[in-house]
C-alpha cells in the first residue's frame, strides 16, 4: 500500500472512485437517476476544481495498491472556528472496505490537520442512513454533536456531524 498526495493527474481516477462509492453507499439516499448518470460529471467537476488549483488549506491523500487507486481522504484544515478541520470526503473502493484502509486514511488526514491547525478539532458530516459509515466513525471515537437535514440529489435526508475535539482518531 502506498500513500501520496493527489495531483492534477489524478482528477479522473479520484472522481471515478468517488462516483463508485456514492453509487454503492448512497443508493437509498440519492435519486437513482442522478446516480445512474449525472453523478459522473458532477464528481468530475468537483475534483477538477479541487485539484487544478487546490486550496492551500486542503490536502487530498490517495491510497494505491499496485498502481490502482483504492481510497482517498480530503481534509480542509481550520474550516470551522468551533469544530476545527473538516474531513470532506473519505472513500474506499467498494470491495476494499473493512480492511483497515479507511482507518489509515482518516488517521493520516487527521494527523495532517493537527499539524496544520493544532488549535482545532476534526469533524465531518455523514448521512444517518449510511449506517456502515456511522458505525465506523463511532468506532474511530467520533461523537455525534449535531443532527440536521441536508438536501440531496432528489430530496433531503438527515445528516450527522461527528466530532473529534482533539483531532485524534481512536481504535
Amino acid at each position: 500500500m502506498q500513500f501520496r498526495d493527489a495531483t492534477i493527474d489524478d482528477i479522473a481516477s479520484v472522481a471515478a472512485l468517488h462516483t463508485a462509492s456514492w453509487r454503492d453507499a448512497y443508493r437509498s439516499i440519492f435519486d437513482a437517476a442522478f446516480l445512474a448518470g449525472p453523478v459522473v460529471q458532477e464528481r468530475l467537476d468537483v475534483w477538477t476544481e479541487r485539484l487544478i488549483q487546490p486550496d492551500p488549506a486542503q490536502r487530498t491523500i490517495l491510497a494505491e495498491e499496485d498502481g490502482k487507486l483504492i481510497g482517498f481522504v480530503c481534509v480542509f484544515a481550520r474550516k470551522d472556528a468551533q469544530w476545527g478541520s473538516l474531513v470532506d470526503n473519505l472513500h474506499v473502493r467498494p470491495g476494499e472496505r473493512s480492511k483497515g484502509l479507511g482507518r489509515q486514511l482518516l488517521r493520516r488526514g487527521a494527523q495532517w490537520a493537527r499539524v496544520t491547525y493544532p488549535a482545532g478539532g476534526l469533524h465531518l458530516w455523514v448521512y444517518e442512513a449510511n449506517v456502515a459509515a456511522c458505525r465506523f466513525y463511532t468506532r474511530m471515537g467520533g461523537q455525534v454533536v449535531e443532527r440536521t437535514d441536508k438536501s440531496t440529489y432528489g430530496g433531503s435526508a438527515p445528516i450527522l456531524r461527528y466530532h473529534w475535539p482533539d483531532g485524534v482518531i481512536g481504535e
